[in-house]
């Protein structure tokens, strides 16, 4: 009976993090995901970090970030909101991209890229600033000016705050991300890899 009550001791003590981990990595396998469903390629990822990583250390990139986010209900709230942006975000007009495929997407955003004025682009891809992280801020403000209301065993602050920090670090990264991805894609290519379609 002593070992039984120690090992149910063990496993309330650790029922929260391993609930925080599962929280955190649902919402990491929501992102990776979605990106394999637009580009299994990696050739639309915006992030140059995870394209020259490829999936499998994109994958076990991961494990640290769940691990992390499994010390706290916070930390694991931001870390599932935030990949649920990034993922709602990567399938937004997945059907074209799927339509006339990875390659062929790729080379028509860079001729575009190529051809646009930078001050369009920055107009267009600032949006994200206006659509998430302008109302998040001002809301995370008034939130933070008003009273605590108690939800035991969170309060306020540790239910809303990562919702509302993960919305304006998902409109802040997301701009300029997309923003250093186009700006690359404008310069003429420095060698035979960085072509849309090299030469066979």
């Amino acid at each position: 009976m002593h070992v039984l009550k120690k090992v149910v001791e063990v496993f309330q003590d650790w029922t929260p993090v391993m609930v925080n981990a599962f929280i955190a990595g649902v919402g990491r396998a929501l992102d990776l995901i979605s990106t394999w469903y637009v580009t299994p390629r990696l050739k639309l990822e915006t992030s140059r970090v995870i394209g020259k990583l490829g999936w499998r250390r994109a994958v076990a990139l991961q494990l640290p970030v769940v691990a992390l986010a499994s010390l706290h209900v916070s930390a694991a709230l931001f870390v599932f909101f935030f990949s649920l942006f990034l993922a709602a975000g990567n399938v937004q007009g997945a059907w074209f991209v799927r339509e006339v495929g990875e390659e062929k997407y790729f080379s028509l955003l860079v001729e575009a890229a190529r051809k646009a004025r930078w001050r369009e682009i920055v107009l267009s891809e600032a949006a994200h600033l206006a659509l998430y992280a302008t109302p998040a801020t001002v809301l995370t403000w008034v939130i933070l000016a008003a009273p605590s209301i108690q939800f035991p065993p969170w309060d306020t602050y540790t239910l809303a705050l990562p919702i509302l920090l993960a919305l304006a670090f998902y409109g802040c990264l997301g701009t300029f991300r997309m923003l250093m991805h186009l700006h690359r894609l404008r310069k003429p290519p420095s060698n035979v890899e960085d072509e849309p379609f090299p030469p066979k």
